[in-house]
């Protein structure tokens, strides 16, 4: 009988040293799965502040495995990560979190092997080495950017994108303006180019000339501030980039349409912005 007790616990002793050992294996990562985990929450984020998408997988696949994981569990889990204080939302760290749910050193170190498996895995797509150098070109500035004008770096880049065509615009490769910024109200140098407008028509315009992308990613936020438009439709208190991109759109920043004569300009910043991953960048500097 003694015997038998003894080899139970030396069994029950063996397969926790096991199933300690396996949570550090690395899972098969289904990128549907991961694109759903993306979707909830940025949409439960919406009106608060951006939560990484990263962070609540690796909670969720520790706590529930991503397999079983449910809409309503991640909403939670997003929901750990904001904290409302005072009139506003702040973005609590991930041992914050993993604190609070009270996760052990096993725990713990799920967390960490699934976010290292993450970041070697699950990469931004880009379709060649120029659109990832773009990005990196102005990073740092957008993130200047959000500190003195409170514009998303995810905002910032996407629009640099968009207006500039990845630099590769004349207007961005000539004069350094990467945003389509126009020379109203403007006492530095301007050019006059051609330039599109709503769905297909074609005029011509002054635009602004800069020195350097830098001071044109700078004037971009000092351009926004300096307009009340912008302002009166809530583009310095959004807190997301979903929110920030319709603000600029109802504000007027670009008149783009499609064939239907509906405004798409928010549509194309938020698309490229989870296409590159780039509201991981607005968790960041919002921590």
């Amino acid at each position: 009988m003694r015997k038998g007790k003894i080899a139970l616990l030396a069994i029950t002793f063996i397969a926790a040293i096991v199933i300690y050992f396996m949570s550090d294996k690395e899972i098969a990562i289904p990128i549907e799965k991961i694109k759903e985990i993306q979707t909830i929450v940025d949409e439960t984020s919406h009106g608060k502040v951006q939560v990484d998408w990263r962070n609540v997988a690796a909670v969720a696949h520790t706590e529930y495995g991503l397999d079983s994981i449910t809409t309503n569990e991640i909403e939670s889990i997003t929901a750990r990560f904001i904290e409302k204080k005072e009139n506003d939302y702040v973005l609590k760290d991930l041992e914050e979190v993993t604190s609070e749910l009270e996760f052990n050193k096993r725990k713990s170190k799920q967390v960490s092997s699934f976010l290292e498996q993450l970041a070697s895995e699950v990469v931004v797509t880009t379709e060649n080495s120029m659109q990832r150098l773009f990005i990196e070109s102005i990073q740092e500035a957008a993130i200047h950017n959000y500190k003195s004008y409170k514009i998303l770096p995810s905002i910032t880049i996407a629009q640099a994108i968009l207006e500039s065509d990845w630099g590769r615009s004349g207007l961005s490769t000539q004069y350094h303006n990467l945003f389509g910024i126009k020379g109203f109200n403007w006492s530095g140098k301007t050019t006059n180019l051609s330039t599109n407008e709503f769905y297909d028509q074609t005029i011509k315009d002054d635009f602004r000339m800069y020195e350097n992308i830098y001071e044109s990613v700078e004037d971009h936020g000092l351009f926004l501030s300096e307009n009340p438009r912008y302002g009166k439709h809530g583009v310095f208190t959004s807190r997301t980039y979903m929110e920030q991109a319709n603000a600029l759109q109802e504000a007027g920043y670009s008149t783009i349409e499609n064939e239907k004569g509906e405004k798409i300009y928010s549509k194309q910043l938020i698309e490229l912005i989870q296409q590159y991953q780039l509201q991981l960048l607005d968790s960041h500097v919002q921590l």
